[in-house]
């Protein structure tokens, strides 16, 4: 099982990962981060993210990691 991480920890991974913030992409709080070879991960800006949206994220470092 996930856990919640918090938002700034899991955008710190996204960064190391080469993830950047697409501009004007996503509505309201929530972020569309892509990675180089296309792959996305959706974030709401919040103090934590929950343990669905982390594991999204985790998945989605995963993949592009595996692409290369």
């Amino acid at each position: 099982m996930t856990k919640p991480m918090k938002y700034k920890d899991l955008v710190r991974r996204l960064q190391d990962a080469d993830f950047v913030l697409l501009p004007n992409r996503g509505k309201g709080d929530h972020e569309v981060w892509q990675a180089p070879n296309g792959t996305q991960a959706i974030l709401v800006r919040d103090t934590e993210c929950s343990p669905g949206v982390t594991r999204e994220a985790l998945n989605a470092i995963q993949t592009s990691k595996g692409d290369n």
